[in-house]
């Protein structure tokens, strides 16, 4: 931890505390925090879990428009972009992450929204309209989600139709000539039948411009519409149904770093010399894309595309009856991703096309409720999973003597996942305040290929039976116990600390990219193994709230991704999953918050970790990975968040003037996980504020909001020569409106 973090984290906490032993008489205290960490509502000051809670109130004040600024609010979460794909986010979460987007591999850190689960990281960039707060729990998550993760979950609850009529709207414009509309209408048709109906659409030019033709890249354009249902048949009945669509296209392309470059070359809304491509680059993929057929039937006119087009439904109806509740969730994902990653700034350029088929419905039934007089809790449920998913994904071939692309490889793919699972978690008060929880699942997942074809134009093609004939199966069942226990005691009302210890699991896969049969290597699943300790706490009459987390987790048969060979003339890269070894990080998550004065808050969320890899393979070791030297990729020893907002009535004005601003410092990691030299990121600090004013009477506002206020530069992924960077400073005024 740098001298400069240290120094941050001890004004944050000072800042945070000092003000408060003067003013404990003025009856100002924290709002309370409902969440649903456990699958039933609880208040977070008595869950004994690592999770950071956000209502939407402070996403308001915050200015979190997407699921990408949750790396900004979060300990020791790293959340960025795939490579080229601006609608994917890989995150990071306690040292473990996913780069990868096909779908024969899983993330560690899994999306839910409403419960459902979104098993795909290829388009969990998400537009944040109609929420009700956010969940971001840490930790493998075994006995109670519905799909196992080993690094966390990102949990949504979007709001729910009311009993009043309403209607909301917001329209705003900002940097890069940003639009953005989003509205929602709440319409009680009946007492017993509410709706609820939202829209949005957000559209920019781009914030990269090109040295070589002038054009503009990095532009986003998003829609989205949702109609939400809650009927209310009887006192005890309550149904929930929504249907959602949106679709996406969000450039994330390259930048290459020129030192030579004078300022006049920048790239639009940069503060260094950052070039979007070389101009190599540029001239042989930008020309040979716009006049060629290429590899898939669009790309003509989609050069740099990243285009995902899907709904989903959610239903949930919960029965409450005197002794339970019993819950029937079901859920349904249908997304199309179809992409072309410019992704090697190099000769000769090695253009990724792919287009994907993603589908999954779950059922869930869920049972929830008390008995012994209150003393005995308990959740528990039964899951099933179907995941069906197609995927065409080429490499083509870009030079200047072939014009046209060249198809380098042809890969058509067809995989599966079928999972059911039971699950039971009980807490029981054994003495007064003294309580012991007892959990666990069982899964029995099962994943097929049933079609596979690989086409190359210098080597030999090959299909499903050639894959089988290298004695790789084409299926393959995980069965696993994932338990949970946990001991908390409630010492005062103020003050809980626990001790915990958690098993999961993330199912195996295939190295869906291979270049031969044989290189179709199967790899199994990873397993985890978390304790945890820490205090749930509240000060000077509930006006300082301090959750500190402590952590040690072991990851076994690490599925660890690897560069086997860099490409050359007419190659495409090959990277393979293997059960690397283990992985074991511990560190500390404290979370702060106060409230110094009447409208005036202010917070601070430190991470502190270790991470180091325990255990090599001797196929990691092959690929250059050594025990004891390399560093695991994109664990920062410390993460800092650190903000306040402050609101004041001005009677001139006619209401409330709220100023709020945050700072995030994240320690220097490594981007990837062979630790090259150029993968090596130093760090970094943003900022970001808001400033708005709402009229007294709740019927409009005005809001002025930046993010990255600084213009702070620094890249977030360097893929083969291929560098990525963050985005510019953005700024946008916003007018809002209501009435009912």
């Amino acid at each position: 931890m740098t001298s400069r973090t240290k120094l941050t984290a001890s004004v944050a906490i000072l800042a945070a505390i000092a003000p408060l032993t003067s003013a404990q008489a003025q009856n100002i205290v924290l709002e309370e925090i409902i969440v649903t960490a456990e699958r039933r509502e609880q208040n977070l000051q008595t869950t004994p879990i690592a999770v950071t809670a956000l209502s939407a109130l402070q996403m308001e004040r915050r200015n979190i428009t997407e699921t990408m600024d949750l790396g900004r609010q979060v300990p020791l979460l790293i959340a960025y972009n795939n490579v080229t794909l601006g609608a994917s986010l890989a995150y990071w979460l306690r040292g473990i992450g996913s780069t990868e987007s096909l779908s024969t591999f899983d993330p560690p850190v899994l999306t839910y929204v409403d419960e459902i689960a979104n098993p795909r990281q290829n388009a969990n960039n998400l537009e944040l309209v109609e929420i009700e707060r956010m969940e971001v729990l840490r930790g493998p998550q075994g006995t109670l989600f519905g799909r196992n993760t080993t690094g966390g979950a990102v949990n949504i609850v979007t709001k729910k139709p009311g009993d009043e009529f309403e209607a909301r709207g917001e329209l705003g414009y900002g940097r890069f000539n940003e639009i953005r509309m989003k509205g929602s209408l709440n319409v009680p048709v009946t007492e017993k039948l509410l709706t609820k109906f939202s829209a949005f659409y957000k559209k920019d030019d781009g914030w990269q411009e090109s040295i070589v033709d002038g054009e503009k890249y990095n532009f986003s354009e998003t829609l989205g519409l949702r109609a939400a249902i809650r009927a209310l048949p009887s006192d005890n009945v309550t149904w929930d149904f929504s249907a959602n669509w949106s679709t996406q296209d969000h450039q994330n392309l390259q930048s290459a770093v020129d030192p030579v470059a004078s300022n006049t070359n920048n790239s639009a809304g940069s503060d260094g010399p950052w070039l979007y491509g070389s101009g190599r680059f540029n001239a042989v993929f930008l020309d040979n894309c716009k006049t060629g057929d290429g590899p898939l039937e669009w790309l003509r006119n989609n050069c740099t595309a990243n285009e995902t087009e899907g709904y989903d439904l959610y239903s949930n109806l919960v029965i409450d009856l005197d002794a339970f509740s019993i819950g029937i969730i079901s859920g349904y994902r249908n997304l199309n991703h179809n992409f072309v990653s410019p992704l090697f700034a190099r000769a000769p350029e090695l253009p990724l096309s792919n287009a994907g088929d993603h589908n999954m419905f779950s059922q869930e039934f869920k049972i929830t409720g008390d008995a012994l007089d209150g003393r005995l809790s308990y959740v528990s449920g039964i899951f099933y999973m179907k995941e069906a998913n197609t995927s065409r994904f080429e490499t083509s071939f870009l030079f200047v003597p072939f014009g046209d692309p060249l198809v380098l490889n042809d890969n058509y793919m067809e995989n599966d996942t079928e999972s059911f699972a039971w699950y039971v978690q009980s807490d029981y008060e054994i003495v007064d305040n003294l309580t012991l929880t007892a959990g666990v699942r069982w899964t029995d997942e099962r994943k097929t290929i049933p079609a596979y074809s690989h086409n190359n134009a210098f080597g030999a093609a090959f299909d499903l039976d050639d894959i089988r004939a290298a004695s790789i199966p084409d299926q393959v069942t995980a069965i696993q116990w994932t338990p949970r226990f946990v001991a908390s005691y409630q010492a005062t009302d103020d003050f809980m600390f626990f001790a915990s210890a958690t098993r999961g699991f993330k199912s195996g896969g295939w190295n869906g990219r291979a270049g031969e049969a044989r290189l179709m290597t199967r790899f199994d699943e990873e397993t985890v193994w978390s304790y945890e300790a820490g205090t749930r706490a509240e000060w000077f009459d509930n006006r300082l709230r301090t959750n500190v987390t402590l952590f040690d987790v072991t990851y076994s048969e690490l599925q660890l991704p690897a560069l086997a060979f860099q490409p050359g003339p007419g190659e495409a890269p090959t990277f393979v999953t293997n059960n690397a070894g283990a992985l074991n990080v511990q560190g500390a998550e404290i979370e702060l918050s106060a409230q110094v004065a009447e409208g005036f808050n202010i917070y601070a969320n430190i991470g502190l970790q270790d991470a180091k890899y325990t255990k090599i393979n001797a196929a990691a070791a092959a690929s250059g990975f050594i025990l004891g030297v390399t560093v695991p990729q994109r664990a920062p020893e410390s993460t800092i968040q650190a903000g306040f907002d402050y609101t004041q009535y001005v009677d001139d004005l006619r209401g409330d003037v709220t100023l709020a601003a945050d700072i995030q410092i994240t320690d220097d990691y490594w981007m990837s996980g062979q630790n090259p030299l150029d993968s090596f990121n130093p760090g970094f600090e943003t900022v970001n504020g808001t400033l708005s004013w709402d009229h007294e009477e709740g019927d409009w506002g005005v809001m002025l909001s930046c993010k990255n206020c600084l213009d702070e530069t620094y890249i977030t992924t360097d893929f083969l020569d291929a560098r990525f960077i963050n985005d510019p400073m953005r700024w946008s005024l916003s007018l809002k409106f209501r009435f009912n």
